[in-house]
């Protein structure tokens, strides 16, 4: 037993040296960094002309349904490489333009207060762990682990769950950072941070911010029918794209299930990343470039999940490297080969989980 425990440990430390031996250099980091900040400065003109044309201006139909289409890429894009940088601190080396950027998930409808700890601790501390990693508990709609209670409807949430998905963005305006405050928790761990009063105070001028520009302002220059429609077809688009960006990473059934007693932090940290979470490659010359600058490193969560604090825009080089470094050293490196292949994986998995659970004899 101690024979195997030593091996455990060595193969551990392993993995981790492999790890670290692709970590880029400072130059290569700041070159991400400024290649991060032209990006934004580009997303930023696409909400602002897209948001123009179709909320300000007299343009005609076809034209604002362009402009509509468009604020919802570009509003997906302020997450996976604005929002989510700044509330992991890599979008700038300077705190406070983190802290400042970090208020853009506010602005979409979600407390950054609330997501760094489901995202930054639950999640990425505990990564496919049922009870302590929230992103994985959509309860009771959906079972997403085998330890996870099955009911009778699971049976087609393999059907169902698409278009749910897309109303993920409006649950959060509206439902779930209220329920988490109130029960004081993530799906079975309670926050242990202090609920103060200025905390509640910004996350309700957040979800103010969202409802003023979202909905407010619109209602000043068109018709209510037109912007309930166009918000709900808008947030339903940014919802369904940030949800299964996420999802194809981690609930999928080239992905393990970890349990709580699991050893995942020192040196088991890596190797727990390695087996549960899956990259999506995107190596086709326009597609993928196409769906690389959108994903903003999502399609890299390996290497984002070991190292948060880079710029996303050095996740494809670091990404390749590490492939390479597992390959030529046996260690398996989970991927999917394109992102339909991503998709289809997740499917297969909804529709094993959603499977009655047979009872031991």
């Amino acid at each position: 037993m101690a024979d195997v425990t030593l091996a455990s440990r060595s193969w551990e430390s392993t993995v981790t040296a492999l790890w670290r031996s692709v970590l880029p250099t400072s130059e290569e980091i700041r070159g991400a960094r400024r290649r991060l900040h032209g990006k934004a400065v580009m997303i930023v003109a696409m909400v602002a002309s897209s948001y123009w044309a179709l909320v300000l201006s007299d343009l005609m139909l076809p034209i604002r349904l362009a402009a509509a289409a468009v604020l919802a890429i570009a509003l997906v894009a302020v997450g996976t490489s604005i929002m989510h940088d700044a509330n992991h601190g890599s979008f700038s080396r300077h705190r406070w333009i983190n802290r400042t950027l970090a208020y853009t998930s506010d602005a979409l409808g979600a407390s950054s207060w609330l997501w760094r700890i489901q995202h930054n601790s639950l999640h990425h501390g505990n990564t496919n762990v049922a009870g302590f990693d929230a992103d994985i508990a959509l309860a009771p709609l959906a079972r997403l682990a085998p330890s996870q209670p099955w009911h009778s409807w699971h049976r087609a949430q393999h059907i169902y769950m698409w278009p749910l998905y897309g109303f993920m963005a409006m649950k959060n305006l509206i439902v779930s950072d209220l329920v988490t405050l109130i029960q004081r928790r993530f799906d079975q761990q309670r926050i242990r941070q202090r609920i103060s009063p200025t905390v509640i105070v910004r996350v309700v001028l957040g979800k103010l911010s969202h409802v003023a520009w979202a909905i407010v302002i619109p209602l000043m220059f068109n018709p209510w029918w037109a912007v309930l429609a166009f918000y709900v077809g808008c947030s339903w688009v940014v919802g369904f794209i940030l949800a299964i960006t996420f999802q194809v990473a981690h609930c999928v059934d080239l992905a393990e299930m970890a349990e709580p007693a699991d050893e995942r932090r020192g040196e088991h940290f890596v190797a727990h990343q390695l087996r549960t979470t899956v990259d999506v490659s995107s190596r086709a010359p326009v597609v993928g470039h196409v769906f690389r600058w959108l994903a903003g490193g999502l399609d890299h969560q390996i290497e984002h999940h070991l190292a948060p604090s880079l710029p996303h825009t050095i996740y494809p080089m670091v990404a390749r490297r590490f492939r390479r470094t597992c390959l030529a050293n046996g260690v398996t490196y989970r991927e999917h080969a394109t992102m339909w292949a991503a998709v289809r994986s997740h499917a297969r998995w909804l529709r094993q989980m959603g499977r009655p659970v047979v009872a031991a004899a």
